[in-house]
Formats: structure tokens, sequence, C-alpha cells
């Protein structure tokens, strides 16, 4: 950043109903005038929540607004003299106004670096018509609906606000870069489980997690520097079949929260003395749902592919791409680049395998399985140094 940092040690002044956050060792603060969403946000960043002891390096606000968005020059007054990046994206010295955003077009977003830290002010128009009248209209149609409607788009809203900024200011400035993978600590060492969405990696996660001596990292995401993780904690989505197999004893350790997700899935925390903030991943695995149980050795260029693959088709790290990519116009750094050479140390120095998972498998065999080859790698390991 071009301008100097405050004193880190600096006591922060929160704004009223602001929440604290600290993802990572990245501090962040969030405020909205939108009491729902700033409920909801509370809830889903439990384990993040941090006492407000210094000033934060990100600070994001949300203005609500019910009804359709007015012209992009009634948002940013002064829009008329700001440089024309993009279609969508303006810039003008360290500030930068965003329209339009990737699958959130109600979306407006504004960038402003100031001392060393990161404004991000968003304005977020809920609205079920284009025009005033035919949101009227369907207002009245769909009122009982309004609230869950609404509540549709807090997670995705809060990704823009707290972890997408987190994620950048980390990778500019930490060289942590994040893809879509969960993590559990075990005795003998760190696994990662990868891919893309509806293979399982909840369940999987949660069940490993479970174990004796098992520790959560976390479920959707992990933020890595070569073989080095950490954890970035979210609420575990599990449906009722997921908490079925997992069995009483491992289910009753979830911490549910009062938010019903996507899919007809229940939000959970795990509970903070069971959880990991990262360390050295020992074994990378990439689950999948088979016909039939199967192990397969993957080389470092398949691991490397499979990775991407799985971070480019999942949406909220693709949203996080472009997210990233607008603010290299307001702070340039080569990221793609650094992602690349990072994740290629990454599987350099990991072992990577396919795992097949049958609908019939229990929660123990798949225990003994994922610990098999954490077992098997620490045997080679010491076979090698001897």
């Amino acid at each position: 950043m071009s301008e100097p940092a405050r004193d880190a040690g600096t006591a922060a002044k929160p704004e009223d109903g602001e929440l604290f956050v600290e993802l990572a060792g990245v501090s962040a603060a969030l405020s909205c005038d939108f009491a729902p969403f700033l409920d909801y946000a509370r809830a889903h960043l439990a384990p993040l929540l941090a006492p407000a002891t210094r000033l934060p390096k990100l600070r994001a606000r949300l203005r609500w607004h019910e009804g359709p968005a007015p012209p992009r020059q009634e948002l940013v007054a002064d829009l008329v003299g700001w440089d024309r990046a993009d279609r969508d994206l303006y810039r003008r010295e360290q500030r930068l106004a965003w329209f339009r955003i990737d699958e959130l077009p109600d979306l407006h977003l504004r960038f402003t670096v100031e001392h060393g830290e990161l404004l991000v002010e968003g304005d977020y128009y809920h609205h079920l018509g284009r025009t005033p009248r035919r949101d009227w209209l369907q207002r009245v149609l769909y009122y009982r609906a309004l609230p869950r409607l609404r509540r549709r788009r807090f997670t995705t809203l809060l990704y823009y606000l707290i972890y997408y900024p987190c994620f950048w200011w980390l990778e500019h400035h930490g060289e942590f870069h994040p893809i879509h993978a969960g993590g559990v600590e075990l005795p003998d060492g760190i696994i990662a489980l990868a891919g893309p969405s509806g293979v399982g990696k909840s369940t999987l996660t949660t069940g490993l997690a479970a174990s004796p001596g098992g520790r959560l990292l976390s479920d959707t995401f992990l933020l890595h520097r070569g073989a080095a993780v950490r954890a970035v904690p979210e609420p575990l989505l599990l449906d009722d079949w997921s908490c079925r197999w997992l069995g009483s004893e491992a289910a009753s350790a979830l911490l549910p929260i009062a938010h019903r997700y996507s899919l007809g899935r229940q939000g959970y925390h795990w509970p903070v003395e069971r959880s990991s903030p990262g360390g050295t991943v020992s074994v990378l695995v990439f689950p999948q749902r088979a016909a039939s149980h199967f192990v397969r050795r993957l080389t470092p260029g398949q691991a490397q592919g499979r990775i991407r693959a799985g971070d480019l088709i999942v949406n909220d790290l693709r949203r996080y791409w472009a997210f990233a990519a607008v603010l290299e116009v307001l702070n340039p750094k080569p990221l793609v680049l650094a992602r690349e050479e990072s994740l290629a140390r990454f599987v350099s120095a990991v072992p990577a395998y396919e795992v097949g998972l049958t609908a019939d498998l229990i929660r123990t065999d798949m225990v003994e399985t994922f610990t098999g080859l954490l077992h098997a790698e620490g045997s080679a390991r010491l076979r090698a140094e001897s």
C-alpha cells in the first residue's frame, strides 16, 4: 500500500453495531444498517469474532436498500470525473467503484485505500421488480416470503464484505492463497480434502474431526503457502442424511446455527476447543463418490490440475478471482503467477491421492482409510530419512 500504516497497537474505535473479526491473522470490522443481516453475520462469523483491541486492516460497511438501484451517477456524485477501467469499473486515485458485480448485480462496491487500510463500502438493492411499480406489486404478492428471499443473499454478501477482502489482503501481504478444500488435523498429520462441491467434503471433514484426536481446520476454504495452510472457519453445511451417517456421538459435537442454508442444509459450528488454526499438510486427498472403493496415487501435475479445476467449478472461489482482479487495478501485483508457483510447491511437497467412496461406506471405515494414508506416508518418510 502506498500510504503509511497506522500504529497496529492503537486501540480500535468501534462504530455502532460494528463486528470485529480476525481471519488468519487479518483483523477486519463489519457494520450494516440492516439488523437481520448483522444478526446473521454475528452467527455465521462466530468462530472469527474478536475483541476490538486494535485498528482493523479492513473495514467493511454495507447499506441495505429496498427497491431497484438508482443510476450509478447518483451513487457516486462525481463519477463523471473518474477514469473508466472497465464497463462497470471506475478509478480515481486510491479509490475504485465497481457496479453490476458478477452474479450479484444489485450489489455495488467502492474501495478506498487510506493509511495502509482497505475500506469496502457496499450498497445492496433488494428488489423483486426492475421498476418501482412492479417491485411494489411483487412485494405485495410475496409479502410473507420477503424475509426468506432476503436471507438468500446474506452469505454471498458476507463473502464480498469479509472473506474476499481478507483473502486479497493475505495474498498481497502474507502470500497465502485460497483453494477450495477442507482440512483436518489428526494425530499423524493434516489431511487436506480438495475438489468441487457435492462430493461429500463437509461430511468427510466432520467425520474425521470427530475421530479420536481429530481437530477441524475448515470445510470450504484453506489458505496455503506451499504446504503450509491456515484455516478459514465457516459453518459446516450438512443435510439430514449426513447427520445420520456421522452418528449420534459425532453429531452431538455440532453447534447448530439458527439459519437454514441452500439445498435444505443446516449450518453448524465446530467446537473451538476441537479446532486447529493450521499447520503443514501431510496428505492431499481428492474424494469422490464412486460405484466401488479405490485409492489411486496422483502425480504432482495431476494434483495441481485437479485443484485448479475444483477452484474454477466452485462459484464462491470463481467470484473471488474476479474480486481480486478488480483490486489489481488499484494495487497491481502478479497474483495469478504467485498462486500457481505456490500451488506447484504444495503438490510437489505433499503426496496426493484420489479416493473413491461408495454409498454404503460407514464412518469408521472412512476414518481407517484416511488414517491409513497418513501412516503409509509417515512410514515412507521415515524410511527415506534413514
